[in-house]
């Protein structure tokens, strides 16, 4: 963790004092609920929309919570995230002064909304198997058109799928990433439906993707499709069009609400795994804000911190203590950390012993 180096650049030294106990905090936090609750010998995966990432403006990350973002990053093996932009200077940043060597990423070129997909990942713990692209669907999709009562046309996804094959210790996957068209929130609206055929489509192309390579090479494909789906909740028919398909996912997922109101479980990790002998672990949701950017420490940001887009307006004047609280609360922690809480789950990658098992008792390994 020799990033944490970088707290050198926050100013003044009273809040750079005040970050590294948050930074404390934030470890222990993660140490807790992930470090001590998986195992070593597996795969830590986690997704994460990281609301408009090294998009500048109001958006533009601070050092401190480039800090936050790395440490957290750190407690995982493999990190898909949505939303980086299409400025990369922040995201090139993160990689190569907080993350450093250790760490590797793919990216996708900008698609709707100036948006790329991105995996991050350990390099000692994950390879890459040169295998990655963004999917397009031969057929195109057919619903109705946001903008055109009881019309239909084609189109592809509003932001295009990206799917890339790595590997863990045994355990070789196919990981795909998405952020779902969002739209308005109506259940009867149109872009209520694009929403939902997305999300069907994406999933019934792995599946049939799943089977076509079972077919033409006899080797299993293990399956994980990840992201933000913008999911209503476990019993909506958005989460319905995703499990349709064959995908299944576990209690820790399934029950955890990503949206920082505890309402919503927009982001979703799901397997359709080939291999009896892949395992999961623990899983869940990891609260952004438990340690960090806290709802208490509004005085701080508000009256110590000097933090100039906190304690004045965009027109240069100073806000009023009570409103720099308020506009930290609802406002700029989110554009600094996310507007999404983290999922995660643990995958074990250990086969050694099924392998020698079937070695012993003279059965094909690739089999059990």
């Amino acid at each position: 963790m020799s990033f944490i180096s970088s707290i050198r650049y926050i100013k003044p030294d009273e809040h750079r004092a005040f970050v590294a106990d948050r930074l404390k905090a934030l470890k222990e936090q993660l140490d807790e609920k992930i470090q001590k609750q998986s195992d070593d010998n597996s795969l830590r995966l986690a997704t994460w929309n990281i609301m408009h990432f090294s998009d500048g403006g109001s958006y533009d990350r601070t050092t401190e919570s480039l800090l936050y973002i790395a440490e957290i990053i750190d407690h995982f093996d493999l990190v898909a995230i949505q939303e980086v932009n299409h400025d990369l200077r922040k995201f090139e940043l993160l990689m190569a002064r907080y993350l450093r060597n250790d760490w590797d990423y793919i990216l996708t070129d900008a698609s709707g909304n100036r948006e790329r997909l991105a995996f991050v990942y350990r390099k000692a713990k994950v390879r890459f198997l040169r295998e990655a692209g963004e999917i397009v669907l031969p057929e195109g999709q057919e619903i109705v058109a946001p903008d055109q009562q009881n019309a239909t046309r084609k189109l592809q996804f509003a932001r295009t799928p990206f799917a890339v094959t790595f590997q863990s210790g045994w355990f070789r996957f196919k990981l795909c990433t998405v952020h779902i068209y969002y739209g308005k929130s109506a259940d009867s609206s149109p872009q209520m439906e694009q929403r939902r055929s997305e999300i069907e489509k994406i999933a019934a192309f792995l599946a049939d993707v799943q089977k076509a390579e079972k077919r033409s090479s006899g080797t299993d494909a293990n399956m994980i499709l990840l992201g933000d789906f913008n999911i209503i909740s476990p019993e909506h028919r958005t989460m319905t069009a995703l499990l349709d398909a064959g995908f299944v996912t576990t209690d820790g997922i399934r029950d955890a609400a990503t949206s920082l109101s505890g309402k919503h479980h927009y982001d979703q990790i799901v397997f359709k795994l080939a291999e009896k002998r892949v395992k999961l672990g623990v899983s869940g949701v990891l609260n952004i804000f438990d340690s960090v950017y806290r709802s208490e420490d509004a005085g701080h940001y508000a009256t110590k911190s000097a933090i100039k887009k906190i304690t004045h307006g965009r027109d240069g004047t100073a806000r009023a203590e009570d409103k720099a609280k308020d506009y930290f609360r609802s406002y700029y922690r989110k554009h600094q950390l996310s507007d999404h809480n983290l999922l995660w789950c643990e995958i074990k990658t250990d086969f050694s012993g099924h392998y020698l098992d079937a070695v012993a008792a003279g059965r094909d390994p690739r089999k059990m």
